[in-house]
C-alpha cells in the first residue's frame, strides 16, 4: 500500500523495484501510462485513483503497483514519457549571424509547434492546477521543461557574445526574454480556449519575427 500523501508533501518515488524472474510487462506498463494520461486529463490529479488507473488499463491493481510504487511514481512517469517523446534540434553557432539566426529559427519553432500541442497545453494547466499538493513534481516539471531549455539557449546565445556577433550583459535573461517572444499569449489563449491551433506558417511567422528583432536589439554597435 502506498503512503498516503498529506497537501504539502511529496517525494518523486522510483518504480518499484521487482525481484528476479519475469521482467516486467512492457506492454501492460505502456497501457497503464495511457489510462493514466488520459484519467489525468479527464479527471485531474487529484480525483485520479491507482484503481480508476488499473481499471482504464484493463489491469489489476497489483499490476499497477508492480511497475509503480504510488501515484506520485505515477505521475513522474507520465510526464517523463512526455518530455522524452520530443526532441529538439541541437543548436550550433552557424559561420555568421545569420546562419546562427537560422539555427534559433528552426529551435524556435520546433519549441513553439511542442508547447503549442493540445497534449501538452493540457499537462501544463494539470501540472499548474497540482503545484501547491504536489510542489517538488512541479520543481521537476520545470527544471526538465523550461528551465532546460531556457540553459540552452542561454548557451547558445553566450558564444554568439563570445565570438563578437552578440552584445549581451545577461545571457540567461536574454534567452528567457527570446523564448517568452516566441510563445507570445499563445498557450495562455489555447489553455482558454480563444484561440485557434497555430498553423505551421503562422509558428514559423512568429518565430522569425521575434529572433530578427531580439538579434537587432543585441546587435553589436558598429562603433565596437
Amino acid at each position: 500500500m502506498s503512503t498516503k500523501l498529506s497537501d504539502h508533501e511529496f517525494a518523486i518515488s522510483p518504480p518499484a523495484r521487482r525481484g528476479r524472474g519475469r521482467p516486467p510487462d512492457l506492454q501492460k506498463r505502456e497501457a497503464i501510462l495511457d489510462a493514466a494520461t488520459a484519467l489525468f486529463f479527464e479527471r485531474g490529479i487529484n480525483a485520479t485513483t491507482m484503481e480508476s488507473v488499473a481499471d482504464r488499463a484493463a489491469v489489476s491493481k497489483m499490476t499497477v503497483y508492480a511497475n509503480f510504487a504510488d501515484k506520485p511514481a505515477l505521475l513522474v512517469a507520465v510526464f517523463d514519457r512526455n518530455t522524452k517523446s520530443f526532441r529538439l534540434p541541437e543548436l550550433s553557432r552557424g559561420v555568421d549571424l545569420e546562419s546562427s539566426a537560422a539555427h534559433l529559427n528552426e529551435f524556435g519553432e520546433r519549441l513553439v509547434a511542442f508547447l503549442t500541442r493540445p497534449d501538452i497545453i493540457k499537462s501544463a494547466r494539470m501540472m499548474a492546477e497540482s503545484a501547491e499538493q504536489y510542489p517538488d513534481l512541479a520543481k521537476a516539471f520545470y527544471a526538465a521543461g523550461p528551465a532546460a531549455t531556457i540553459s540552452r539557449v542561454a548557451g547558445f546565445l553566450k558564444s554568439l557574445v563570445e565570438h563578437g556577433k552578440l552584445a549581451i550583459d545577461d545571457a540567461e535573461l536574454a534567452a528567457e526574454q527570446l523564448t517568452a517572444s516566441w510563445l507570445g499569449l499563445s498557450q495562455l489563449q489555447l489553455s482558454l480556449g480563444v484561440a485557434a491551433p497555430l498553423t505551421a506558417a503562422a509558428i514559423s511567422h512568429r518565430v522569425r519575427v521575434a529572433t530578427s528583432a531580439m538579434l537587432r536589439a543585441w546587435a553589436v554597435s558598429r562603433g565596437e
